[in-house]
């Protein structure tokens, strides 16, 4: 088809409209037509005014519509740029309205054309418009950010998510392509860093964006790819496109064609930058810091700091590094009054309870040596912080009936924190017992091996009763951090039945048989057991470490089980897997002690299988009580499935729910904490959180246990304090 048929055949619907609607009649607009990714973009306008008869007749901004190639089909186009086209309609007939993904449809690549895959199905109008039925689209796929893949930043991460979910066909995404901007590795300024292309394979490595660039980058060319297609000699290069987590291989000789086709019409891209944690502002900025604090010799941004960042996908902003410059400096004067607050600072504890000042990280690197054998230090970390962000949302609401959430908060449930203990943000008593129960795990010698059982299970009771002596029933052994800290004593209502099995540790009494899902609590330091071991498994230590105040198989199961998905999601990969994905692929492993019938019946009702083709979302309100381990595992899954790239989303249906919306709310901020670090949880609910600084020390102290080298041994401060071995071996 070329332009002349595509303007007959909007000539020829316009002329249908002009009957149905006669008035202001209307014809195509030939000088304007122009091709687009979706077909033939035709602007129309009054007769009147095209024949320079009437120019007040004049629409603007003049409509069009899209004829699509090649099956001629007329579409009205979007009248915003990156909106998505819909099937033309002629008044006062019936006709279908497309439903689809919102993920697709405020993408912004709507140019490209609505594909049939994220369609969900048609609305089918009668003659006044009026829905009248719906017709179900069998070839929908849901789509990827709906899957849990990571969420894109910009349009080339976009439009490689797509193309790898079958959203877009392969000459939609060429075409969306050469409009999207990417970025080259540099060895000076205008110079191409060579070791990011391959003569013998004719490979140029591309990246979608600055934090994707190798940890030890220095500069960047900036490009569009119409730009860097021009500037690229040689005709069998394949550009090899990163986003963070996957490539995707592109040849010169496929972008000439679409090129030919479809020019790029954006403005041309060519800038060079350095990072900017070696900007030579920051040079200035600590030399200026220096002199006010009073020091001889300025601190410099650490030179570990960007490429440890970019090495966990994230990167620190310019805003971050001045910050981070600032407080270097002040913090060698302890007693210095700065004159400015914009410091990258928090608070690291000693063994007596105490803090002293150290340099924030944002959670995106760490300045401790550590290996990461298995896990990711900012996972750990954001799993911990996360877990307590969610138990402060649900604690308002915590054991209400959905019924009465509604009626204290609207229909729309809690959004933010409450007040369940004075003020927002406030950590509540699941939070303060993982914390002691990560601690009885980092102090116990057990690293995954039979020997260590006994000693962790001794390690795990000691840390209940030091956790019951902060809640006023006396332990005289309690020793360590934890039991320096004074705040920790404050009561946070803990479930009656869980506080009194653990106070019969305590006192001494026969212990209660108890039920419940407080087991899941062990399921998180149990995992960070083995990440360095060879041996023993994360399910294993779950069963030793619930077992101390549990007895129930179908609740010790949920844990172990529990404890095997944290096991993939703490990955030091670039990609933690959703999970929906993580769940089913633990399910396959059949791993002893953590597989059960219940267990399965539990996947399969809380989270739909991608894979297979299943879509929409599960309400947590409908899984089982909300109340039993089971149910309360189920129903975090539920809530985090489908909303990972919208953690607030996900954090609110976790709470609103009839029963224990503390501990739905505690898991589901874990998993996305798991998944996205610190800086992926919402700046709103982490900036006010009580004990962050000590939730992370905690949670950074329990990677370095478990890591290859262990602490005393490579570090020189208090551990042994902090954390006394006593008569746990």
């Amino acid at each position: 088809m070329d332009a002349a048929e595509a303007v007959a055949r909007v000539n020829a619907w316009l002329g249908e409209l002009n009957r149905a609607a006669p008035g202001n009649m209307v014809r195509a607009d030939p000088a304007h037509v122009i091709r687009n990714p979706e077909g033939w973009y035709v602007p129309y306008n009054s007769v009147a005014y095209l024949d320079r008869a009437d120019i007040g007749k004049q629409i603007f901004p003049p409509p069009a519509i899209v004829v699509r190639e090649p099956s001629g089909e007329l579409r009205f186009a979007h009248p915003h740029s990156g909106g998505i086209s819909v099937p033309v309609r002629l008044p006062g007939q019936p006709a279908e309205q497309e439903d689809v993904d919102p993920y697709y449809a405020d993408s912004g690549l709507g140019r490209l054309g609505v594909p049939r895959t994220a369609v969900h199905g048609w609305r089918q109008l009668d003659a006044e418009g009026n829905q009248v039925g719906y017709r179900v689209n069998p070839d929908y796929r849901p789509g990827p950010l709906q899957r849990g893949f990571p969420a894109p930043e910009n349009q080339f991460e976009t439009l490689t998510l797509f193309a790898h979910q079958d959203w877009i066909e392969r000459d939609k995404f060429l075409a969306g392509l050469t409009e999207s901007e990417v970025y080259i590795e540099a060895s000076a300024p205008h110079e191409l860093h060579l070791r990011q292309f391959s003569q013998a394979r004719k490979e140029l490595r591309v990246f979608s964006a600055t934090r994707h660039l190798p940890p030890d980058a220095q500069a960047y060319l900036h490009y569009d790819m119409a730009t860097l297609f021009e500037n690229t000699p040689d005709h069998d290069t394949t550009y090899l496109l990163n986003i963070g987590w996957t490539e995707v291989a592109v040849t010169k000789r496929e972008l000439a064609d679409s090129l030919a086709v479809l020019p790029r019409r954006a403005p041309r891209i060519h800038e060079t930058a350095m990072v900017d944690e070696l900007v030579p502002e920051l040079d200035e900025l600590a030399e200026r810091t220096a002199a006010e604090a009073g020091l001889p010799v300025p601190e410099r941004m650490p030179p570990q700091a960007g490429p440890a960042a970019r090495r966990r996908g994230y990167e620190l902003t310019f805003q971050e590094c001045c910050d981070t410059v600032r407080a270097l400096n002040w913090l060698k004067q302890p007693d210095a009054n700065p004159p400015s607050r914009l410091m990258a600072r928090t608070n690291r504890y000693r063994a007596d309870g105490s803090v002293y000042p150290v340099i924030d990280t944002f959670g995106k690197y760490h300045l401790e040596p550590t290996e990461e054998v298995r896990y990711g230090w900012h996972r750990v970390v954001g799993a911990y912080v996360g877990f307590a962000i969610g138990e402060a949302l649900g604690s308002a609401v915590d054991n209400l009936t959905l019924a009465q959430i509604h009626e204290e908060h609207g229909t729309s449930g809690i959004n933010g924190y409450g007040k369940p203990y004075s003020r927002p943000g406030r950590i509540g008593p699941l939070t303060q017992q993982l914390l002691f129960l990560t601690e009885g795990v980092i102090r116990s010698p057990y690293r995954g091996r039979p020997t260590g059982e006994l000693a962790l299970r001794r390690a795990v009771s000691h840390a209940w009763c030091r956790w019951v002596n902060t809640q006023g029933i006396t332990w005289p052994k309690a020793d360590g951090l934890l039991a320096n800290i004074d705040e920790l004593r404050r009561r946070r209502d803990p479930d009656p039945a869980e506080f009194a099995a653990a106070r019969a540790l305590v006192v001494g009494t026969p212990q209660p048989l108890i039920r419940g899902a407080g087991v899941l609590l062990a399921a998180l330091p149990a995992a960070l057991t083995l990440a360095g071991a060879e041996t023993g498994s994360a399910a294993r230590a779950a069963r030793l470490a619930g077992g101390v105040l549990y007895r129930d198989e179908t609740d010790l199961t949920a844990a172990a089980y529990l404890a095997t998905v944290f096991q993939e999601m703490l990955t030091k990969d670039s990609f933690s897997a959703p999970a929906w994905l993580i769940s089913r692929e633990r399910l396959a492993a059949d791993e002893p002690g953590a597989t059960s019938d219940e267990i399965r019946a539990m996947v399969a009702e809380s989270m739909p299988d991608f894979t297979a083709g299943q879509a929409g979302y599960r309400d947590p309100e409908h899984i089982g009580d909300g109340r039993s381990a089971m149910s309360v595992l189920g129903r975090a899954f539920a809530a985090i499935t489908g909303f990972e790239n919208r953690p607030a989303a996900a954090l609110r249906r976790a709470v609103n729910h009839s029963g224990r919306s503390a501990l739905t709310g505690a898991l589901v901020g874990a998993f996305l904490g798991a998944r996205t670090g610190l800086p992926g949880l919402p700046a709103e609910l982490r900036e006010p959180l009580e004990f962050r600084a000590l939730i992370e020390n905690i949670a950074s102290d329990a990677v370095w246990q478990f890591d290859r080298t262990p602490p005393p041994v490579t570090r020189s401060d208090d551990w042994l304090a902090r954390y006394p071995v006593g008569d746990l071996e």
